[in-house]
C-alpha cells in the first residue's frame, strides 16, 4: 500500500494516464477519502492543454507554479478572518492545481520524450476536416493534415498511414512547417508504431497566414513524404 504522502504526488501520471490499471484503482479509492478530488476534477483539461504545448510553453507553465505562491502573497489584506480563509483556501487549491499542471508538462518534458513531441488526442468535437496531403518523393507515406488559425497561431491536426514496410521501421517522424520569407520550423516530431497514426496534434506560434506549406520528413533527412502546400 502506497503511503498518502506518495499518492498526493501521483496527480501528474494520473491525468496523463501514465499510471497502470492497479496504480490508477489504488489512487481513486485514495481520492473518493480525499477532498483532492474535486480539485482533481476542475484539472481533467489538462492533458488536452499538453497536447498542443511546445517545450518552451511547458517549461513556462512550470515557472509560472513555481512563482505563484510568491505572487499570492502580494495580494490586499483581508477585511475579515473569514475573508482571510477563504483567500487561503483558493489560493492554496490554485498553487495545488497549477503545480499539477506544471508536473505534467515537466513529466513530458523529462519522462524521455525528446525535442518536439506530438500527443495521440481524442478526434475534436469541432469537426476539423483533414484533407489529403500530396505524395512526396517517396512512396510510403499517406497523410492527411488540417491547419486551424488561432489567435496564438496555428493548430495543425494531421494523421498518416505507413503503406510500405520501411514507413513503419523509421526511427521518428518529423512535421515542417516552411514559412513565405523561405525559414522552416520543426514543429513536432513522433514515432511510428504499427501501420497508422491517428488524432495527432501540434501548434505553432507562426500565423496560418505566413505558412507556405506543411512536409512530412523522416528525422535527420531533407526527403518530403507528403506535402500540403497552401495558397
Amino acid at each position: 500500500m502506497t503511503s498518502d504522502r506518495g499518492m498526493a504526488e501521483w496527480d501528474a501520471a494520473y491525468l496523463l494516464g501514465a499510471l497502470t490499471a492497479e496504480e490508477a484503482a489504488e489512487y481513486e479509492r485514495y481520492l473518493a477519502d480525499s477532498p483532492r478530488r474535486a480539485e482533481l476534477q476542475d484539472a481533467d483539461d489538462i492533458p488536452g492543454i499538453l497536447d498542443v504545448l511546445t517545450p518552451e510553453e511547458a517549461l513556462a507553465l512550470i515557472d509560472e507554479a513555481s512563482t505563484s505562491e510568491v505572487r499570492g502573497e502580494v495580494a490586499a489584506q483581508p477585511t475579515s478572518l473569514g475573508a482571510a480563509a477563504e483567500r487561503r483556501r483558493l489560493r492554496s487549491r490554485r498553487a495545488r492545481l497549477a503545480g499539477a499542471l506544471a508536473s505534467a508538462a515537466a513529466f513530458l518534458l523529462v519522462g524521455g520524450i525528446v525535442g518536439y513531441a506530438v500527443i495521440p488526442h481524442e478526434p475534436l468535437s469541432t469537426g476539423v476536416s483533414l484533407q489529403a496531403m500530396a505524395a512526396g518523393e517517396r512512396e510510403g507515406v499517406s497523410a492527411s493534415l488540417a491547419l486551424s488559425e488561432e489567435p496564438w497561431g496555428t493548430r495543425l491536426d494531421w494523421q498518416c498511414e505507413y503503406t510500405k514496410a520501411w514507413a513503419a521501421n523509421v526511427k521518428s517522424y518529423d512535421l515542417v512547417v516552411m514559412t513565405k520569407d523561405g525559414s522552416e520550423s520543426t514543429v513536432a516530431s513522433w514515432r511510428p508504431s504499427g501501420d497508422e497514426a491517428t488524432n495527432l496534434a501540434a501548434a505553432t506560434v507562426i500565423p496560418t497566414s505566413d505558412i507556405r506549406s506543411v512536409v512530412i520528413r523522416e528525422a535527420g533527412t531533407a526527403t518530403p513524404l507528403a506535402v500540403t502546400t497552401l495558397t
